[in-house]
């Protein structure tokens, strides 16, 4: 990894929402909380390979400079997306943030873990 691609990753909140299976309906992303990867832990609510996440996991894809500019999957509270909006570069639809536990047709933010509430 060089210097600028260790510095962009550096950025990373770690939030692990990330990790989660989502879904996009009219305005919204719909996270569901009981479908995740399975190196993310849900007590920490981080991944447990973080560095190695793109070599061991090939589900896992890398946050670019590209779709910070442009993934409207990703919430205003991803550094990367702030990033973006500090530039003047953001260009995605505002998407609510909503939460579901198992069935993504029902979302209900009081499930949302309060760490993932305060993001």
């Amino acid at each position: 990894m060089n210097r600028s691609s260790s510095n962009w990753e550096k950025k990373c909140f770690q939030c692990g929402l990330c990790c989660h299976e989502k879904v996009i309906v009219g305005k919204d992303v719909i996270y569901n909380l009981d479908a995740y990867c399975e190196y993310y832990d849900p007590k920490t609510h981080q991944c447990t390979i973080y560095l190695e996440r793109l070599e061991r996991n090939a589900r896992c894809r890398r946050v670019t400079r590209f779709k910070a500019m442009f993934a409207s999957y990703l919430p205003d509270t991803c550094a990367y997306v702030q990033w973006a909006r500090l530039h003047h570069i953001r260009f995605a639809p505002r998407r609510h943030i909503r939460y579901a536990r198992g069935n993504l047709g029902a979302s209900d933010d009081a499930d949302a873990p309060a760490s993932l509430n305060s993001l």
